[in-house]
């Protein structure tokens, strides 16, 4: 037997049993200034502007948490590994970052998990 569970429902889901509504926290490609203003000591103007224009990596997230830690996602789809940093210096396995949010038993990746809320 199938169950197909649709986006609406995931999100709410999420939201119910994990505790987790990231609902206007996640940005889909931030502004460089944005960027640069949270993680000014990983990254300078041309490597952000170099990251959102090459062709080998994929759309950029910034995600607040509700501890207001900063959390910059981006998948390199040359390597197929992505850059998950938090402003405090922090990098992270995408699934080490599912489990300090709680939520890798659902089998989804970060990219479709981040897709809700953008």
């Amino acid at each position: 037997m199938k169950l197909l569970i649709t986006e609406s429902k995931l999100k709410t889901l999420i939201k119910d049993k994990f505790n987790i509504d990231l609902t206007g926290r996640v940005e889909l490609d931030p502004s460089i200034y944005k960027i640069l203003n949270d993680f000014d000591f990983y990254f300078d103007y041309d490597g952000v502007r170099r990251r959102q224009l090459g062709d080998n990596y994929g759309p950029m997230y910034l995600i607040e948490l509700d501890d207001n830690r900063k959390i910059l996602y981006q998948m390199n789809y040359s390597s197929n590994y992505p850059l998950i940093l938090d402003n405090k210096g922090d990098l992270y396995e995408e699934s080490d970052f599912m489990d300090l949010l709680g939520i890798s038993a659902l089998g989804i990746t970060m990219e479709q998990f981040l897709d809700l809320y953008a």
